[in-house]
């Protein structure tokens, strides 16, 4: 990752280098509104008056007097070949721009280059010196003139009113698109700024060990950097679970966005007049207001997917979590919905101002196909918005995650026709819609390569086991090509024998083995030979058998199992520890019960990762002496891959494993404190994951028991004695840990752990007031003089 930030300044610039050199750019960057604004004004001042050599429609009586009283319809057409051909048009126009570009300082080859864009189609004759009057004209135009007959001057009215129109109506869209490349500097400079100063403490621990004894570091932690924006809370839903309310480092970018944005929204708006564009300085104003709220949305929302996506660079650069990026996807998408509404309220009023129809005008204009797309545009985007309110994805997540893709997609489609079919690529509103596509389109074409890499298409298994006396199941997955296994990542699992073949959900890595590498427990090795000893196991929508079609020679077969189990135990596997809810993990545990076992199967499973575990989140750990994993619950499944990493770099004994990335190098001391309901979790945990205490250095283990100490919260009564076998068979080795009864004491916790001088860096995972908690402790031993970090692991989805 340490060629992310290169990389990203590089897409930038490349993109900026390209839409500069194409006319399907932005405004200010590929595209020039009157570029030659005086020889656009001449133009535009003289380009609806009629010449003689303009044709009519057949029926037209053009006999009739040039200079009478025309009231009637005349919808004359001028050719190019008219205008380069006709004297009086040549005359008067070269005159006008001699007259007024040399005001503008023009010089006589750009006013050359501009009469011959604007007075002859680009054409290479006449040229703009052979059309010159030989004398000055003395005749001024009238302002109600409909004909050019003779060479003249341009009424002084009409061009001062059309170049004031032009240079405003310029200047307000060359603001619109500043703005907008302003906003996207801010808040990605933001985020590659805090990349920068994250990547430089990962990859030079020394300056990470001069800033933690820093007292303004300290104070920074203290005030900024962990505190919640008021009282406690951040992880924690709000009351009523209205949403969580970001902490207070967060909330500060949060608040600069929307300052930002409010501001970006509401100033160098300007009116001109008398305005040959707009009818009233009240339809201008909306139509400027429209249009700068249209463009920041657009820009807004390219930014909130970019912030969705599970394969945001930046997650990799900041060291910022996925939770945190999802927050800031929700407030953009927020602020893209507010201004989407804004932009449809101010073209509404604007037919309500002076100088217009009302109701019969907006009618007609809401009739055409692009103002109605925009219409549904900004009600997909507003309901995409309303629907993600916490309530609803934690009620209905299968629900909300389909229609808020069927709305966003909505959206974009109704953004792509409420634009490019009225405006083109003159304004280059649809390049932002190009960086939203880019954007969703290359995280889900990454997501597809991560599937496609890691998995044995259409023969990728997983070996599920029931654990005995509670709703949680272990799932071994092995995958076709070895990752760089580490402590604090994450996978997204599909089942698509569970008939939602699209449906998947993020998992922490428990633990791992990689190939040949034999395991620190055995829990693996014994299900996996009991497994394939059990002969057979039943084969339906996806469950597939370990022992089954053998030969029925029992020497053959018995070689044929060993065989089997020594190739799985051989390969490179990693293990997710699942609590049962509703929905895909309920249908899971289902198909688990209703297998031969009922303890045990193998299931088609395709992983989707790793993602997180990036050095520049974990860059705490690197100069902590004493590491502190403050787990609840199902928590447990984070915080063992610490365990595991500690553990395999300070085996006893001399058996030093393969350093995997050396994050904790520095840790001399490494203390577990969980609090579970489950006893039979505890158990199995201590019993399966974790090594002895006395097997490795500097490693303590404190255990809570907040249920019966004999029996699980919810245990289901569909689990057989073939689960107890299984149990049976599970080796026994314990960590000699005494579990406590009662809820777990993290002020105690932490302050018992702390060494005057020496870094402790806290880990927490856990259920939000369990991370509230501990970063509220964290925070007042900062303020007490010690030296504690805290690294984060929550799913606030």
């Amino acid at each position: 990752m340490g060629t992310a930030i290169p990389c990203f300044i590089l897409t930038l610039f490349l993109f900026i280098h390209h839409v500069s050199a194409t006319k399907n750019g932005i405004v200010g960057f590929g595209i020039a509104l009157y570029k030659d604004l005086c020889c656009q004004s001449c133009h535009d001042s003289l380009s609806s008056l009629y010449l003689n050599c303009t044709t009519f429609p057949e029926g037209d009586d053009m006999s009739m007097s040039m200079d009478m009283d025309m009231d009637m319809d005349m919808m004359g057409t001028t050719s190019d070949d008219c205008y380069a051909t006709n004297i009086p048009w040549l005359q008067t126009m070269a005159y006008c721009i001699q007259q007024n570009c040399n005001a503008d300082g023009y010089s006589a080859e750009k006013q050359a280059k501009c009469f011959r864009t604007q007075a002859v189609a680009s054409a290479s004759e006449p040229t703009f010196q052979d059309s010159l009057p030989a004398t000055a004209p003395t005749v001024e135009l009238s302002e109600d003139a409909m004909w050019l007959n003779v060479t003249s001057l341009v009424n002084g009215n009409t061009y001062y009113a059309t170049h004031g129109t032009l240079k405003e109506f310029a200047r307000s869209e060359y603001l619109h698109t500043r703005y907008s490349v302003v906003l996207y500097l801010v808040v990605i400079g933001i985020c590659i700024g805090s990349g920068i100063l994250a990547q430089t403490r990962s990859a030079f621990p020394g300056f990470q060990t001069q800033l933690s004894t820093s007292t303004l570091w300290a104070k920074l932690q203290q005030y900024i950097f962990l505190p919640a924006l008021f009282g406690s809370r951040r992880l924690e839903p709000l009351p009523g679970r209205i949403g969580y309310l970001p902490g207070r480092a967060l909330s500060i970018f949060v608040g600069i966005y929307l300052v930002l944005n409010v501001i970006f929204s509401s100033v160098s708006f300007r009116n001109f007049s008398p305005n040959t564009f707009f009818a009233s300085p009240q339809f201008e104003m909306c139509e400027y207001v429209g249009n700068r709220t249209g463009t920041l949305s657009l820009v807004n929302m390219s930014i909130a997917i970019l912030f969705a996506g599970r394969n945001n660079v930046l997650i990799a650069v900041t060291g910022w979590s996925q939770t945190t990026f999802l927050t800031l996807h929700r407030w953009t998408a927020r602020v893209a919905a507010l201004q989407a509404i804004v932009h449809s309220i101010a073209y509404t009023l604007a037919y309500f101002e002076p100088g217009y129809s009302g109701v019969t005008g907006y009618a007609a204009e809401a009739a055409k196909p692009f103002y109605w797309w925009g219409i549904i545009a900004t009600i997909a985007l507003c309901l995409a918005t309303a629907f993600a309110i916490l309530p609803l994805r934690i009620k209905f997540y299968d629900f909300f995650l389909i229609t808020h893709i069927a709305l966003v997609i909505l959206a974009l489609i109704g953004c792509w026709y409420h634009l490019v079919p009225h405006f083109g690529y003159d304004y280059g509103y649809q390049v932002w819609l190009y960086i939203a596509f880019a954007f969703w389109s290359a995280d889900r074409l990454a997501r597809l390569v991560r599937v496609a890499y890691y998995n044995r298409l259409g023969s990728s298994t997983a070996i599920v086991e029931a654990l005995p006396g509670c709703d949680i199941m272990k799932v071994s997955v092995f995958p076709r090509v070895t990752w760089e296994f580490g402590p604090g990542q994450h996978s997204f699992l599909y089942l698509p024998g569970l008939g939602k073949f699209w449906e998947s959900h993020p998992f922490s890595i428990a633990g791992w083995k990689r190939q040949g590498q034999s395991p620190l427990t055995a829990s693996t090795s014994a299900f996996l030979s009991d497994s394939t000893a059990k002969g057979e196991k039943e084969i339906d929508s996806g469950v597939a058998s370990l022992g089954t079609d053998f030969d029925s020679h029992p020497n053959s077969t018995a070689r044929k199992r060993q065989t089997r189990q020594t190739q799985i135990q051989d390969r490179a596997s990693f293990q997710f520890l699942i609590r049962v809810h509703s929905g895909m993990t309920s249908k899971l545990q289902g198909r688990l019960f209703s297998s031969s076992s009922r303890s045990s199967m193998e299931i088609s499973v395709y992983t989707e990762g790793p993602y997180a575990g990036h050095r520049a989140t974990l860059q705490p750990l690197l100069v902590a002496d004493t590491v502190l994993c403050l787990v609840g619950g199902i928590g447990i499944t984070n915080a063992l891959g610490f365990v595991q990493e500690y553990s395999s770099e300070n085996l006893e004994r001399g058996e030093i494993s393969e350093k995997s990335r050396g994050i904790m190098k520095k840790t001399k001391r490494f203390i577990l404190a969980w609090s579970a309901k489950e006893m039979a979790l505890i158990e199995y945990v201590k019993q399966n994951f974790l090594v002895q205490k006395d097997n490795v250095r500097g490693i303590e283990y404190s255990f809570w028991c907040t249920g019966s100490p004999n029996t699980a919260a919810r245990r289901s009564d569909s689990i057989n004695d073939e689960s107890q076998k299984a149990e049976s068979l599970t080796p026994t080795t314990t960590t000699a840990a005494a579990v406590t009864a009662g809820r777990m004491d993290i002020g105690t916790v932490i302050r018992s752990s702390l060494e005057a001088g020496q870094q402790t860096t806290v880990l927490v995972c856990g259920p939000g007031n369990m991370a509230d908690a501990t970063t509220k402790e964290v925070v007042a031993c900062v303020k007490d003089g010690f030296r504690v970090d805290l690294v984060e692991e929550a799913y606030a989805w």
